[in-house]
């Protein structure tokens, strides 16, 4: 009776942790698109990855941020609202050296107006195919705004490079600065999680 008394308040206190680290996961991830809609971009590098700015200074991060969401010569980007109770956690895993981790995954839908380009359905069709070779559906509302939607997933990491505290990366395998500071094996945990994600989501819209 005893052993098993022990046993119940081990898994317990497993199941509350991951209940907290996925609480404190999801309302990051959630806030995170909130610091967006306000132009917050300082508040998104703040729940960055820290390993990022040593590739990528944060100024550098900040200005791109502005030129891309503030408007520039060239298009400009509107996000979409996200449902609150569409970021989904998945569990929390280990990992070697102490190494915690954990996949949010969300819809994410965006409309880009080019200022000074006209786009004609020879380039409609190479654009949309551009975009659906990034795993982004899209449709041209008129001939110069495209209306983008993904499902996108982050990389939520815990350890000794973050100061042992939640920080974020965005799930792209095709981008360096991903593969350099994520670990291999959360790399190949987080391919094959999205994986069975996109799988799923085929699965329930048929």
């Amino acid at each position: 009776m005893k052993k098993l008394f022990l046993l119940f308040i081990l898994i317990s206190g497993f199941l509350v942790a991951q209940s907290a680290d996925q609480k404190k996961i999801l309302d990051d991830s959630r806030s995170m698109m909130e610091l967006m809609e306000k132009k917050d971009y300082n508040g998104i590098l703040n729940l960055t990855h820290p390993a990022i700015f040593e590739k990528v200074g944060r100024e550098t991060m900040l200005e791109g941020f502005k030129a891309m969401f503030e408007g520039n010569e060239e298009f400009k980007i509107e996000l979409g609202k996200i449902d609150q109770n569409a970021f989904k956690a998945s569990e929390v895993f280990s990992g070697k050296d102490k190494v915690k981790y954990a996949f949010v995954t969300y819809p994410m839908n965006m409309k880009m107006t080019f200022l000074k380009e006209k786009f004609d359905d020879e380039k409609k069709t190479m654009m949309i195919g551009m975009m659906k070779v990034q795993g982004m559906k899209a449709k041209f509302v008129d001939d110069h705004t495209i209306e983008m939607s993904k499902e996108s997933m982050s990389v939520a990491i815990n350890d000794k490079s973050t100061g042992n505290v939640w920080k974020y990366v965005n799930y792209d395998e095709t981008n360096p600065l991903y593969a350099s500071v994520i670990p291999v094996e959360v790399m190949k945990k987080a391919k094959e999680y999205y994986a069975d994600f996109l799988i799923k989501q085929k699965e329930n819209a048929n």
